[in-house]
């Protein structure tokens, strides 16, 4: 199953009607250039297990999340992936609707904010946990892959993301849920101290703000994806 899905990133929740046929409105005119950055977010099942339990109904295999430059891209600069994390989580969000997103970062937020503070998360250590993903799981496969591009229109940089689920023992709504959360972890892997700090920071003011029935109020209009956003209340951000 591959569908494409324009949500543009302002407004409230109360016109996101108005704004998903904006989106549609945009996907059938193919008047959208090339985007500004494109990468990929690849949902993987595994097990613990060489062998699964397929007799099992109620066996779930896990989940992982890998975010990586779209297949005959270039690869996202900081910026990009810093502005288009913060904007998949946000269609994650518009798409499963419900609290169990912005209750899954609430928790995991501080956890990576500790890890950044001290070192113990960034590009020096994305080999060392790509190699641990192979070799503490077994039968790796392609659950899901999101294609997040980046465009910019009059109103600001929105995402237009690609998204193809394959058959198996998982959902959609699984699939996007686990990527959406695990999307920030990623985007810290390739970027430095301060646009990490500044990633987070974005990303709790948008919890916030989703579990107390707002929309995240990214400021699009002036974020560039050439150069990671401040931190919120600051210059660039």
């Amino acid at each position: 199953m591959s569908l494409v899905t324009f949500i543009p990133v302002k407004g409230r929740r109360s016109s996101l009607v108005a704004l998903m046929l904006r989106g549609m409105r945009r996907r059938f005119s193919q008047t959208r250039g090339a985007p500004l950055a494109t990468f990929a977010l690849r949902v993987l099942a595994v097990s613990p297990y060489p062998e699964e339990p397929e007799g099992d109904e109620g066996y779930r295999p896990t989940l992982i999340v890998e975010l990586e430059p779209a297949p005959d891209r270039p690869a996202p600069g900081a910026g990009a992936v810093a502005i288009g994390t913060l904007l998949f989580v946000e269609w994650a969000q518009a798409r499963l609707d419900d609290a169990t997103l912005p209750l899954r970062l609430r928790a995991l937020l501080p956890r990576l904010r500790v890890a950044v503070e001290s070192g113990r998360v960034g590009p020096h250590t994305r080999a060392q946990h790509r190699r641990n993903q192979g070799e503490r799981y077994f039968n790796h496969r392609e659950a899901a892959a999101y294609t997040v591009e980046l465009h910019r229109d009059e109103g600001g940089v929105y995402v237009a993301v690609d998204r193809r689920v394959a058959r198996g023992r998982w959902t959609e709504a699984a699939t996007t849920l686990e990527a959406a959360t695990v999307a920030p972890y990623e985007a810290l892997l390739r970027l430095d101290p301060a646009a990490a700090a500044a990633l987070l920071a974005w990303q709790g003011r948008a919890v916030a703000r989703w579990l107390d029935a707002e929309d995240a109020a990214f400021p699009v209009a002036d974020w560039d994806p050439d150069w990671p956003p401040a931190p919120p209340g600051e210059p660039g951000g």
